[in-house]
């Protein structure tokens, strides 16, 4: 009796490790198929002419000249990705975000009718649990608080460098975020890290507000790290993936458009 118990446990457990792993050899192949499709799909629409770099972003101890002195440079950048191509492939496409030195290099979709559309759709139409970054239904582009979602997945593709924030030196080295879109490029200076939740945070409730510091307020209520937007702007965007960590929390980074 006690043999066949063990004989079973064996099998058992044989069983076990042979389903995981074929879900870790699944998911491993899936997750080169979908990073070398957007590999792909960015080279496809490369422009000739490469844009200059971002305007390094201060440390939070350091005291720059604000963005809106006169005398300080006005950053000028140049379009990476030809928007108007991509849209020709799938008008649902609006963008291509990239935060410079992270995984996160994508184009951004935005279904209004569907809010969660891409959540699980690549950006051919076809099925992926990668699905593609996209921004917030309730938005437009020329809303206060533009805010983009996007997975937290285990090979760091994604927004998943967003958890990285929660370190103040990757928040310090990573402050940039370039949009793109066909109204042209915005950079945006990242100032506050949030860990927050995705229905009691007041972030996701700003989005066209009358009055920017009731938004900054609602930030600053769930910071980890806030060194406060540096400029006059009224123009911001959010970055929000899921932290796994708690039910229903999200990272968040929040960045002030640079004008």
């Amino acid at each position: 009796m006690r043999k066949t118990i063990c004989t079973l446990l064996a099998f058992a457990f044989l069983v076990a490790a042979m389903g995981a792993g074929f879900w870790f050899t699944r998911q491993f192949i899936e997750s080169k198929e979908k990073q070398d499709s957007f590999h792909e799909l960015a080279e496809s629409v490369l422009l000739t002419t490469p844009a200059p770099k971002p305007t390094p972003t201060p440390a939070p101890d350091s005291t720059p000249p604000p963005y809106n002195d006169p005398e300080a440079p006005t950053p000028t950048l140049e379009p990476v990705h030809d928007i108007a191509a991509l849209r020709e492939m799938n008008p649902d496409c609006i963008g291509w975000i990239t935060v410079p030195g992270t995984a996160i290099d994508y184009p951004v979709m935005h279904t209004p009718d569907d809010p969660e559309h891409y959540l699980r759709t690549a950006f051919d139409g076809t099925y992926s649990s990668y699905g593609v970054p996209f921004m917030d239904a309730r938005c437009s582009l020329d809303s206060g608080n533009l805010i983009l979602y996007s997975h937290n997945k285990f090979d760091g593709s994604m927004f998943t460098a967003l958890i990285h924030y929660g370190d103040l030196g990757y928040f310090e080295g990573h402050r940039t975020i370039i949009f793109e879109t066909t109204n042209g490029v915005r950079q945006y200076n990242i100032f506050a890290v949030c860990r927050t939740n995705a229905y009691g945070s007041g972030i996701y409730q700003s989005i066209d507000f009358t009055d920017k510091l009731d938004f900054l307020d609602a930030v600053q209520a769930d910071s980890q790290y806030n060194v406060g937007p540096r400029g006059s702007s009224k123009k911001f965007i959010t970055l929000s993936t899921c932290d796994i960590s708690r039910q229903d929390g999200r990272w968040v980074v929040v960045g002030e458009l640079i004008e």
